[in-house]
């Protein structure tokens, strides 16, 4: 199938301009309930309710994060739960929860190599991380020693941070198999949040939420490079394409310029109106129309059935599914499919 498919759009289709689907940033918003979806080069707001307002799931939704399967799971604080969604915001089911689980008080999710990684903030499990199947199923307790109040999970290639609430905590390493390592990113940084890596030179952005508030940068072996005093309590930080630095606090989602003599006097508000929380790349591949994470015959059938007319399938946003988008699916085929 797959050979016919190319064979097809070499042979008997026009090869026009190649166009990609447009990659989004979530964030969650406590005040409204909500995930919303922001521009992952200039961090302009593309939803305001990618997943709209539900005050019977969400509480306090605190991260929204992306599967490998191109669901989105959401993690709510005050709720006790993790909710999964379809790629484009349409609610699923209900994964793990308080009365099932044990979880009480989650924060931070984390993905790594199938497994689904939680903090946990109170009850049975105060103080540890809890580990999933990404479906809800065999939880195991896979942290419970030297964390206090964790909020948030960040792997990397041979060892994971979680940032904790408690001051005399901070920031601890672990290695992957979740033996306890040593602090890590000094004492200066208070009730560390989410953890983010720059695009531009792979050192690690920390919202520092309690005073001396901020955005901190670390380097790859935790020490301290940068200080950015732009917000009194920030949440969540990532880097954008375009090099300005996205933060999250409970007025807004905001952008500095970490290389303006003083990053504090280039602020900018670019959504308002929200307590926002962490922010996650939700990553498209081109071609994958029912956002799955492979491009398949399943792609190609939505875009066939949609051709001529509108949908998700206009994969170019040109208000239209046409030979465009047909060749979008095709040249991608097989992308993301093991």
């Amino acid at each position: 199938m797959k050979r016919l498919i190319l064979y097809l759009a070499l042979g008997g289709l026009f090869i026009g301009t190649a166009y990609s689907q447009q990659s989004f940033l979530l964030i969650p918003d406590w005040t409204n309930d909500r995930v919303i979806a922001v521009s992952p080069v200039d961090g302009s707001l593309i939803d305001a309710n990618f997943i709209p307002t539900n005050s019977t799931l969400f509480a306090s939704p605190k991260h929204a994060l992306p599967t490998p399967r191109g669901t989105i799971l959401v993690a709510d604080q005050v709720r006790d739960a993790i909710h999964e969604f379809d790629g484009f915001g349409t609610y699923l089911r209900t994964i793990a929860d308080l009365p099932n689980n044990g979880i009480d008080n989650i924060r931070g999710i984390a993905i790594r190599e199938g497994k689904l990684y939680v903090t946990v903030g109170s009850g049975t499990y105060q103080n540890t991380i809890q580990r999933f199947n990404l479906d809800g199923t065999g939880q195991e307790t896979f942290i419970n020693q030297n964390l206090n109040s964790p909020f948030a999970i960040y792997f990397r290639e041979n060892d994971m941070l979680v940032s904790n609430s408690d001051a005399s905590a901070l920031i601890r390493q672990f290695d992957l198999s979740g033996a306890f390592l040593g602090q890590w990113g000094g004492a200066t940084i208070r009730f560390p949040q989410q953890i983010t890596r720059r695009r531009t030179n792979g050192n690690l952005l920390v919202a520092g939420f309690s005073t001396p508030a901020g955005i901190y940068e670390f380097d790859a072996a935790g020490n301290q490079v940068a200080y950015y005093n732009v917000s009194s309590g920030p949440r969540g930080a990532y880097e954008l394409e375009n090099g300005l630095i996205l933060f999250t606090d409970a007025a807004g989602v905001k952008v500095f310029d970490p290389n303006a003599p003083n990053p504090a006097n280039t602020v900018q508000t670019l959504v308002t109106g929200g307590n926002f929380q962490y922010i996650e790349l939700y990553a498209i591949l081109p071609g994958d129309v029912n956002r799955d994470r492979c491009v398949d015959d399943s792609d190609l059938l939505e875009a066939l059935f949609q051709f001529g007319g509108s949908g998700r399938a206009d994969l170019n946003g040109d208000f239209v599914v046409d030979d465009a988008d047909l060749l979008i699916v095709l040249f991608n085929f097989g992308a993301g499919c093991e």
